[in-house]
């Protein structure tokens, strides 16, 4: 990913549909039919890509650089890519599908900290319809200082095949609890043989293959050649970056490819790998509450999407067995500590909400405040508001 000039020579150009190659042509290849194209910019690219024009000659996908490793000291760019938020905003503007890529530095800390860093500073995913995961990208740093040590390679950030392999499943992990996505991982078939083998698997580890999509480079000309030299380990890709050279590319930066139609294409974008919804609870009080009489509060659960909220549970705990439920609502049971309500689904945009009666008994005296206390707990999801997760109330007892 890094930009080293010269990396390619061969150059194509394209005559009404047909690709021509050969140095006379001094024009890269492009995507070919079936499927559809895209690009990846960075810092290298500088801070004028003119986006319109890339929408005007059909790119349909964008990924970018937003961060590299988490230190100012970590190579000879900014940490955080200085043009990101403008080439991310410039992109949607223009209605193409936006990624964002994270330059690992597996040398420099951990994957969970990277994976934060990551999405702190754009990295992220939305279900907006123009969002695509996340990748992390794994190569050999071209600006890396590294002293040589027995036993590992500097191109694989002096870590064990073992040890690198734990720090990729602990960013995609981070990743995937903090978006519902799991990252995509961009890679070539030499590095990761090189970083991730081992004798069972000597081509590389298939330890992604399930979870984290392919974003496979390997520069020939797609046309000619319908497939890319695959990592070890990967079923199959998602992403193509086919060219990297800078003989007259269609689109600045680096020429890329998803192999299926614009429909597939939107339709991976939009798909959470786990289903997410903001789902609180909320408690408020109702009346007074006075020694040896009924009284009541009300509980409140609201899912505001944007999928359904699978298994939801509440639990209401109350002080200490001088709190008597006179009526058990719906969808509720007694507990120990007072109440366990169960919801199979909650649908997106939905609130119920119930009372709860209680006899106020006389182990109370007058003047205390006891505090009533809600959990909620949604084990199938991914739910961003987590602070909404609780609620309490505070109670003052009166004869």
């Amino acid at each position: 990913m890094p930009r080293i000039a010269g990396s390619i020579l061969v150059a194509t150009a394209v005559v009404a549909g047909t690709v021509l190659t050969g140095s006379a042509a001094s024009a890269a290849p492009v995507a070919p039919p079936n499927t559809v194209p895209g690009l990846d910019v960075s810092y290298w690219q500088g801070p004028n890509v003119d986006w319109q024009k890339i929408a005007d000659n059909g790119a349909k996908f964008a990924i970018i650089r937003a961060t590299r490793g988490t230190s100012t000291a970590d190579n000879a760019t900014p940490y955080v890519d200085p043009y990101f938020a403008r080439n991310a905003a410039e992109a949607r503007k223009y209605g193409i599908l936006q990624g964002a890529y994270h330059f690992a530095g597996p040398d420099k800390s951990s994957g969970a900290t990277q994976a934060n860093f990551f999405v702190d500073n754009g990295g992220g995913w939305q279900r907006d319809g123009l969002s695509l995961p996340g990748a992390l990208d794994m190569e050999s740093d071209p600006y890396s200082t590294l002293p040589k040590k027995p036993g590992v390679r500097v191109d694989c950030y002096n870590l064990t095949p073992q040890q690198m392999i734990a720090w990729i499943r602990d960013f995609s992990n981070t990743y995937f609890k903090r978006t519902g996505r799991y990252p995509m991982i961009y890679s070539n078939q030499s590095w990761w043989r090189n970083c991730t083998s081992s004798p069972a698997e000597p081509t590389g580890t298939a330890a992604f293959n399930l979870t984290n999509p392919l974003w496979v480079a390997n520069y020939k000309d797609p046309v000619r050649n319908p497939e890319p030299a695959m990592p070890g380990g990967f079923a199959k890709y998602t992403f193509w970056q086919f060219w990297n050279g800078n003989d007259k590319p269609l689109f600045p930066g680096d020429q890329n490819l998803f192999p299926g139609t614009l429909k597939q294409l939107r339709a991976f974008a939009q798909k959470a790998d786990k289903p997410v919804a903001n789902v609180g609870v909320k408690v408020t009080k109702l009346g007074k509450y006075r020694i040896g009489k009924k009284a009541s509060f009300r509980v409140q659960v609201t899912n505001s999407g944007p999928d359904e909220s699978g298994t939801t549970r509440v639990y209401v705990k109350f002080p200490a067995k001088k709190l008597k439920v006179r009526s058990v609502p719906k969808n509720c049971v007694k507990a120990s500590y007072g109440l366990k309500c169960t919801w199979k689904t909650l649908p997106k945009k939905k609130t119920v909400s119930f009372k709860v009666w209680v006899t106020v008994t006389k182990q109370f005296k007058a003047g205390q405040k006891p505090v009533v206390n809600l959990g909620l707990q949604t084990p199938n999801i991914l739910d961003p508001g987590k602070k909404n997760n609780t609620s309490k109330i505070q109670l003052l007892i009166t004869r």
